[in-house]
């Protein structure tokens, strides 16, 4: 079981890194296009578009990254004035309702998905990208947050914090 847990840490932190490298693209193409339309007066058609697309594999696949590392954002004014007990059982409740969550993320994200793959939609620009390239993600990032939000779980119980 740790052996899952582990795999599945490792894979939230290469897909974590991976985000920063989309991210890091995404300024090189739009730092590109704004040369490209205020100096040469030649804007591409292909810049905006593709950014758009990276920002949204970016964005999802680093989220579970996000929750190994514990950073997402949470209030915690309140935690001051609760033990430590009370805040682990908090963190078990909020892991089990992000489980939930994107479990049915996964499912109706899929059928979206799976329905423009099959029909074959596509965005209507002048690249004309699969409009799954871009829904894709939702059930893939969610997914990979899943994973992510058992393995947390199960590292809980087996710290025996809760």
């Amino acid at each position: 079981m740790s052996r899952i847990i582990s795999r599945v840490g490792q894979c939230s932190e290469f897909l974590g890194i991976a985000a920063a490298w989309m991210y890091f693209l995404i300024g090189l193409m739009i730092a590109y296009e704004v040369l490209a339309r205020y100096l040469f007066n030649a804007p591409t058609i292909w810049a905006q578009e593709l950014s758009q697309l990276l920002f949204l594999w970016a964005t999802f696949l680093g989220i579970s990254r996000a929750l190994k590392r514990d950073q997402h954002i949470r209030i915690s004014a309140l935690e001051s004035f609760m033990n430590q007990n009370t805040i682990r059982w908090l963190r078990l409740v909020t892991l089990v309702f992000i489980s939930l969550l994107c479990l049915l993320v996964v499912i109706y994200g899929s059928t979206i998905f799976w329905d423009s793959f099959v029909r074959g939609r596509s965005t209507g620009t002048m690249l004309n990208i699969p409009n799954w390239w871009s829904e894709a993600v939702i059930p893939a990032g969610f997914g990979i947050l899943f994973l992510q939000s058992l393995a947390e779980i199960a590292g809980q119980f087996k710290d025996g914090t809760t």
